[in-house]
């Protein structure tokens, strides 16, 4: 089977094909597909405009579908935000899974819960997500579009943590009564276990629930 990862950069577009590497496929089964070639440049896709957006996106899966590939994983939050992921799918006959499809199904466990985006246009998307799952739910929503450019570089977990003072945001986050921190871009992977620990709040990585995903569209 044939698999096709789409995300923002070249970066976080490997970060999804390792990802799938490590539960199971091979390299020959990946399609790699970055939109743009750095977070900022990726940021100006998602302002832009929808027929623009879709118009891109669609090209890519005209592209895959040539080579038999019927699966598409969205490995980006702010992208799959940012872009009507169900409608293509619907358009294009071909399955895709998001991270929101997974905000979406998790939202009825919490009350409160911090959310960690890469930009405005992800976190507004996972807002949307999931108020649908559960419309009593508080979000405490968080950007953090410097800390994708520090990981884009290549910078250690640990100097980003001390940069971006994550004991202290966590603190402020608990006192706020969150119940946990949801990694909102599939950038932040890389700092989880620093997040860790500096907070005894519950860490949402949506990683796993997207393979199970795709284990049952394959």
């Amino acid at each position: 089977m044939k698999i096709a990862v789409m995300a923002g950069t070249p970066i976080d577009t490997n970060m999804g094909a390792v990802l799938l590497e490590k539960n199971g496929f091979s390299e020959g089964e990946i399609i790699r597909i970055p939109i743009s070639e750095n977070p900022v440049k990726q940021t100006i896709f998602q302002t832009s405009e929808t027929e623009y957006k879709e118009k891109v996106i669609n090209g890519h899966i005209d592209n895959i579908k040539k080579v038999d590939c019927n699966v598409l994983l969205v490995y980006c939050n702010s992208l799959s935000g940012a872009v009507d992921f169900e409608k293509l799918g619907k358009k294009n006959n071909i399955k895709i899974v998001t991270p929101m499809q997974i905000y979406r199904e998790i939202a009825g466990k919490y009350k409160k819960i911090a959310v960690f985006a890469a930009n405005a246009q992800g976190l507004a998307g996972i807002e949307n997500a999931m108020f649908k799952g559960n419309s009593n739910i508080n979000i405490t929503g968080m950007t953090f579009l410097e800390i994708v450019k520090e990981i884009e570089k290549g910078t250690l977990p640990e100097v980003i943590a001390e940069k971006f003072h994550f004991g202290k945001l966590a603190e402020y986050l608990k006192n706020l009564g969150n119940e946990a921190i949801l990694l909102g871009c599939t950038h932040f992977p890389y700092i989880e276990s620093e997040i860790r620990k500096k907070s005894d709040m519950e860490i949402i990585n949506p990683s796993q629930e997207m393979l199970e995903k795709i284990k049952q569209k394959s």
